[in-house]
């Protein structure tokens, strides 16, 4: 599990600044996001577990005996962590929005979603095989003994055991690459799709998967509770695509899904508000540093005060004609700005 929240911080972190998102948005992100994760997930687990007629203590819920000796949280349910996260992101989302900020500047709920759920898919690749190491999370007896070797099957006591961790590992790694490729791939969709997809494929994959397991199954009401939320994820995620949709008709414009982004304008229904539109004053895409670069500079000296700004243009044939020793006498450290406006992105650097 450690593994896995620590890929997936870190594959948060570049893929948001080249989305156009800063990377200490997805450090504050992790702060706000991860204790409420573990937290939800114990408490989907112990919620469920006391509805199913089995006796939990507060400390046994934190993780103690009752004289006081740690032995871990034994017992952290996915989709608890799901919800935490949720909760985490809308948290973070009023947080990071509270003070009065430009617009370029502020970060919404779905795009937190967006970059943090597809790589909580990542998280739960690797996370998974924790139920290979405990022997855990199986299904039916395995009586073809081509079939009866790790990780296509598990032994449990003195019986081979359908892996179902390793298919649902299996799932979500194709679901993985396929969130990965829509939202960092060339073809865009609005704020908010990515997440969609995940509560659609995740959804899918745990229904089925959830459906042959055997051991550690919650109840409620003879219904299987992780069937049941697969199906609400599937659900949320086709509506908040749905809507989109009819949004867009209704506004008269284009459906923003899976669309070239060089073709992308206002015309498509919420790009204006996505980080495509507006990326963060200090981000600059790998896209545009390939570009014949702003003629514009900023000269500065050796403090980081700013001298004036010129053009490379002009100036570079009055420097042609000064004396070397001059030159040599009035190096002055410098830093070009890509900017259409060179003066306003060195003062927004510099406020940052």
């Amino acid at each position: 599990m450690a593994t896995g929240i620590m890929c997936g911080v870190i594959g948060c972190y570049f893929a948001a600044k080249h989305h156009g998102l800063e990377g200490d948005v997805i450090i504050d992100m992790i702060i706000i996001c991860l204790p409420l994760a573990i937290i939800g997930a114990r408490i989907y687990h112990v919620v469920f577990d006391v509805m199913a007629g089995n006796p939990w203590t507060f400390p046994e819920f934190c993780g103690f005996t009752d004289d006081g000796e740690f032995k871990g949280l034994a017992g952290l349910a996915i989709y608890g962590g799901l919800f935490g996260s949720i909760a985490g992101a809308v948290i973070f989302h009023f947080w990071k929005n509270r003070k009065k900020l430009p617009e370029n500047k502020r970060v919404s709920f779905w795009q937190i979603a967006d970059v943090g759920f597809a790589f909580i898919m990542l998280g739960q690749v690797i996370a998974r095989w924790g139920n290979f190491a405990n022997g855990e999370c199986y299904g039916e007896v395995v009586t073809n003994s081509a079939f009866q070797w790790a990780p296509i099957s598990m032994k449990v006591g003195d019986e081979w055991r359908t892996s179902i961790w390793f298919y649902e590992s299996l799932w979500n790694f194709f679901g993985f690459f396929v969130l990965l490729y829509l939202y960092l791939g060339r073809h865009k969709s609005f704020d908010g799709f990515v997440f969609a997809v995940y509560g659609i494929c995740y959804g899918i994959g745990r229904a089925w998967i959830e459906a042959i397991r055997v051991n550690d199954v919650l109840y409620l009401g003879g219904m299987r509770v992780s069937v049941f939320v697969s199906v609400l994820f599937i659900v949320m995620g086709v509506a908040i695509i749905a809507t989109h949709i009819i949004r867009a008709k209704r506004a008269g414009k284009k459906v923003f899904i899976f669309v070239d982004q060089k073709k992308l304008n206002d015309d498509y229904f919420g790009y204006e508000k996505t980080k495509l539109a507006l990326p963060m004053p200090d981000i600059v895409f790998f896209k545009d540093r390939k570009k014949v670069r702003n003629k514009e500079e900023i000269i500065v000296d050796e403090s980081g005060v700013a001298i004036k700004v010129k053009n490379d243009e002009t100036d570079d044939s009055n420097n042609a004609a000064r004396p070397q020793s001059q030159k040599a006498n009035n190096q002055v450290d410098t830093k070009e700005v890509i900017s259409d406006d060179a003066e306003d992105a060195y003062e927004d650097k510099w406020d940052d």
